[in-house]
């Protein structure tokens, strides 16, 4: 923040704080609309018009809707009943078929959370569905922001009599330290063995006690495993950050009452798109997709790092098989924060069963449930391609990104996603990839080993993966974006020919948004379409790479990014002392000319135009540039800016904290420093802090100071008002003060930190170096004395006649008798 060395004019340095302040925050909070372009109606989205055709089509044959489940003209079947419609296959091909076998549901682990361990994050796979539940990192880089409560790990409960039954374990886990086990029954948890134990019958039970306790505090677990009770002691930890996570955690953040299962739906479902000409509308295909998505398909194999899982539709000759396997990190690799490890692989193999040909092509439902931390600080933007080029845009806190040969990345806004306003993706090129992209994290899907001379895909869509959230009380950044992506019918053999099974493989990234961790994946072999370029600093990306470098050089020494910040503003401000000095300079020239200048401006106050041009003859004549003090204002500018957007979108500077990781005051110098949580106190509009005067769930301190440091400049270094103008521009500057704590009160900690330590600054260098004085000049002249107090016989307000020159007349000759013969005053 600039520092105050004004003097009391018209153009002076308290009008250009004024404007400083007012172009930071209209820059800071409002550039976003203003570089919104609407596309134009007759343009496509992302492809020509004859995919949006085949869309509609599709459409029009059921396409899977906003909450996940494919939808069909009659009642789905129930689960397990995969019998044929009217549109039966021919001569009964497939009654020869033997169906799979029953499978009992089942969750997998695979990976760890074990910190320095052998894989970068947890997978919870439910074997119904094949699909993904829970995704967690190791790190201990990377914690949970909102949930510093006690964990105990995902246990998969399952109520039953008495209790509720363990179906998971995840290595890594305080349960799983503790000797918790699969089948455990959980009947009670308490603080230690003596205490009153809460009893637990389902995972709702569970919750509301770890929601009592905090990190480091112990649950003492009291279970049944077989006829044996066993009690359990358990160090609760804190919460690492799940990636992938049931949306109805989500929604217990911003609106608690709203959060029911019905959010938790899991990721990475597959579903017929079509078969034999039949599309997802014909009761058969949505019987089919039916149990793809809720059946418990077989475990094939399953270890610590892969899992296997296949399904027989006997009645459509179809069988389907998905594995998914982890990348292990090797010992030497494991301190290496940008090994390539953040990704599974996802092999999805499609059999034909029946003696004669067919052709199929599915949908594979993209991730969902990314975590929506800072939704109610978090400010974002990306970029809109239109028709005139890449413009910068606000987007959601969670939107879906894709790229595909031969253009540029398109990103997809929740908000027009929840209200239907998004065109298919697709251009009839392949996919490079597609995924769902929030503020630090991303989850990234990508075609292994695909030939750019063949599409696979035939269309994408931007969709919900779960109900819509209602508009009362919620915002549409608040919706659950994902994606359903298409492939092309592929004709299948008949079965034991070559060519009767359709295997597909993918890449799922699923990890933080490092440039150098992100530029290791190189879809179609080719840099140009690394996912590194979701990472999006808009147009001051030319001020905050270097910012970044510094920022990160200043903490490979202090190991603390609010030092960091600090030395940068030391750096910044060094920098600009030669500068700030010359407008201290500027200032007191400004301060010398005024009395000239207010003559000027008493003199031709009817007429705009000679005032102008009588003031620029003046300045001229003096060498005096009004404007020459506020070049330190427009430095500061874009790196006020720049590092607002550091803060907003590195990864590194998420969750880094001033005090220690123990201390919740600036434990994430990304967010607001939440000195106090009053979230009990405030209703939830207020808490979820979308809005000027909806303030969030936190009393934030550091707004305060800063905008006390910049009061206390004012009234430190503004010399009095010399008129009532100058008096009205420093109590509006007063009044506007009280206006920009509101609106800096959900600014990142870090930020807010870097202006406290520029204000500081700023004092220190007004009081402990000497005043500048203007160099004296040609026609410059010399401060005028203080006028003397008027005479007792003088009428008050009543200027005196000015002095005669030597032989002037009457008036010279009066005042030389009055002063009886004293050395007569040097004119000024």
């Amino acid at each position: 923040m600039s520092r105050r060395l004004t003097g009391p004019s018209e153009q002076g340095g308290d009008s250009r704080l004024l404007t400083f302040m007012l172009l930071s925050v209209s820059i800071l909070l409002f550039s976003q609309v203003f570089f919104s372009p609407r596309r134009p109606p007759d343009q496509a989205a992302n492809g020509p018009a004859e995919v949006q055709a085949d869309e509609e089509k599709r459409a029009g044959d059921g396409v899977a809707d906003g909450d996940g489940a494919a939808a069909a003209d009659g009642d789905p079947a129930p689960p397990g009943d995969d019998t044929l419609g009217d549109d039966t296959l021919a001569d009964g091909a497939a009654a020869a078929i033997a169906p799979g076998p029953e499978a009992e549901p089942q969750m997998l682990p695979l990976g760890s959370v074990e910190a320095g361990g052998p894989f970068r994050m947890l997978l919870t796979l439910d074997n119904r569905g094949a699909a993904v539940r829970r995704a967690e990192f190791s790190s201990s880089v990377f914690r949970d922001i909102d949930g510093r409560v006690g964990y105990l790990g995902e246990l998969g409960l399952a109520a039953q009599a008495g209790g509720a039954r363990v179906s998971v374990v995840g290595p890594g886990t305080p349960a799983a330290t503790a000797g918790v086990a699969v089948g455990d029954v959980l009947t009670a948890i308490a603080p230690s063995e003596d205490a009153e134990g809460v009893s637990i019958n389902s995972t709702a039970d569970l919750r509301e006690y770890l929601a009592t306790t905090t990190p480091g505090d112990e649950a003492v677990l009291t279970v049944l495993r077989g006829e044996e009770r066993l009690k359990l002691s358990v160090p609760l930890t804190r919460p690492p950050l799940a990636v992938i996570r049931p949306e109805s955690e989500n929604v217990r953040l911003h609106n608690p009452e709203m959060a029911n299962p019905a959010f938790d739906v899991p990721s990475l479902l597959v579903s017929i798109d079509e078969l034999n000409g039949r599309g997802q509308s014909n009761p058969t295909v949505a019987a089919a997709n039916n149990r793809l998505q809720n059946d418990a398909w077989e475990v094939v194999d399953a270890t610590d790092r892969s899992a296997t899982m296949r399904l027989r539709l006997a009645g459509l000759g179809l069988e389907f098989e998905k594995r998914f396997e982890l990348v292990e990190v090797p010992q030497d690799q494991r301190d290496n924060k940008d090994y390539r490890a953040y990704h599974f692989a996802l092999d999805v193999r499609v059999k034909n069963l029946l003696a004669e040909p067919q052709s199929v092509a599915y949908q594979i439902a993209g991730p969902n449930g990314l975590p929506i931390e800072g939704w109610w600080y978090t400010n974002r933007i990306g970029r809109s391609e239109t028709g005139a080029g890449i413009w910068m845009r606000r987007v959601g806190i969670r939107d879906v990104v894709a790229r595909y040969d031969g253009s540029s990345l398109v990103q997809l806004q929740c908000s027009e996603i929840a209200e239907g306003k998004t065109a298919p993706i697709g251009q009839g090129a392949p996919m490079a990839y597609l995924g769902v992209d929030a503020q630090y994290f991303s989850v990234i899907l990508m075609p292994e080993n695909q030939d750019r001379s063949r599409a696979w895909f035939d269309v994408a869509s931007a969709v919900l993966a779960t109900p819509k959230l209602p508009e009362k009380g919620t915002y549409p950044t608040y919706n659950n974006a994902s994606f359903t992506a298409t492939l092309k019918v592929v004709d299948l053999a008949a079965a034991g020919a070559a060519g009767d099974t359709l295997d597909d493989r993918f890449t799922v990234y699923a990890g933080p948004k490092r440039p150098d961790l992100l530029a290791q994946y190189q879809p179609f072999g080719d840099p140009n379409y690394s996912p590194q370029y979701t990472i999006y600093y808009g147009y001051f990306g030319w001020v905050v790479r270097p910012m970044l470098w510094l920022l990160h050089t200043f903490y490979s020494f202090t190991q603390n990014y609010g030092i960091a910040i600090i030395l940068l503003t030391v750096c910044v401000r060094g920098c600009m002392f030669p500068l700030s000095r010359k407008q201290a300079a500027n200032m007191a020239k400004m301060q010398e000319l005024k009395p000239e200048m207010d003559r000027i401006a008493e003199k031709y106050k009817d007429d705009i135009e000679k005032r102008s041009k009588a003031q620029q003859e003046f300045y001229r004549k003096h060498n005096f540039n009004p404007m020459g003090g506020c070049l330190p204002m427009f430095v500061q500018l874009p790196i006020f800016i720049g590092l607002y957007r550091a803060l907003a979108v590195d990864i590194e500077l998420r969750q880094a904290p001033l005090f220690g990781e123990a201390v919740r005051f600036c434990g994430n110098l990304g967010a607001p420093d939440a000195f106090y949580d009053w979230s009990w106190l405030m209703p939830q509009w207020f808490n979820n802090g979308q809005g000027v005067f909806a303030l969030g769930p936190y009393f934030n301190l550091l707004p305060l100071a800063t905008i006390a440091l910049f009061l206390l400049q004012q009234k430190m270094f503004m010399p009095p008002p010399a008129n009532e103008q100058a008096e009205l521009q420093q109590k509006m500057m007063k009044y506007m003060m009280i206006f920009f704590g509101v609106m800096f009160f959900k600014v990142p900690s870090g930020l807010c930190l870097y202006f406290i330590a520029s204000s500081l600054w700023g004092i220190a260098e007004r009081k402990l170096l000497p005043k500048p004085t203007p160099p004296a000049g040609e026609g410059f002249s010399k401060p005028s004395a203080s006028p003397k107090k008027p005479a007792p016989g003088d009428a008050p307000g009543k200027p005196k006649p000015k002095p005669q020159g030597a032989g002037g007349g009457s008036g010279s000759a009066a005042r030389k008798k009055k002063t009886g013969g004293r050395k007569k005053r040097s004119k000024r």
